[in-house]
């Protein structure tokens, strides 16, 4: 749209101009010589009666017509279809941990806990989702469950992020905190009856 405007601004401007500049060239163009035999060129007709000289017709050079062409890596098809980075971000902004809960505990060690993620719409070709366990990227995959194994007993913070084909961050799910409970062995053995 930008390049129309600027041709169309172009040509109006070599018109006019060559318009304003017809006028003065309408006029008689006059060579004269002095005694010294310096030449000199005027619109005045002389005092000794010399005839007007023809000049050569005016040369006009049109300007070259330049067309658009597609930004580097991006095709014609391509970059209609293609999503902004924006409306991705925008699209995905609800991306969140579902499972497990904010400060859940869970006491069933022996099995393997089930990340799950969530967000509204779905995923783009390419786009994949990686799990985050303790700080550490864990998985990256397209599943929404996720199993992770072998977690000791205390405090663990899972997060993930989602990227676009070209690798690109799109969304990032709140850290979740949990707790693995294990039953405490000192705890549950038999304790001694009391004699009394």
């Amino acid at each position: 749209m930008k390049l129309i405007i600027q041709k169309t601004f172009l040509l109006v401007f070599i018109a006019v101009s060559l318009a304003v500049a017809a006028n003065p060239l309408l006029a008689q163009v006059y060579k004269t010589t002095d005694a010294d035999g310096n030449v000199t060129y005027t619109d005045r007709p002389p005092e000794d009666g010399s005839k007007p000289v023809k000049l050569a017709p005016i040369s006009i050079i049109e300007a070259p017509a330049y067309e658009s062409k597609p930004k580097a890596g991006e095709e014609k098809g391509e970059a209609a279809n293609e999503l902004s980075l924006r409306d991705m971000r925008r699209n995905y902004k609800d991306f969140s941990i579902v499972s497990p809960q904010p400060e859940q505990s869970i006491w069933q060690p022996e099995q393997a806990i089930t990340v799950g993620w969530s967000v509204r719409y779905e995923l783009q070709p390419g786009m994949q989702v990686t799990i985050i366990v303790n700080g550490r990227p864990y998985a990256t995959t397209t599943e929404r469950l996720v199993p992770i194994g072998e977690l000791d007993r205390g405090e663990h913070i899972v997060s993930a992020e989602l990227k676009d084909v070209k690798n690109r961050k799109i969304a990032t799910a709140s850290p979740v905190t949990f707790y693995i409970q294990r039953p405490n062995i000192y705890n549950n053995r038999a304790r001694p009856t009391p004699r009394g």
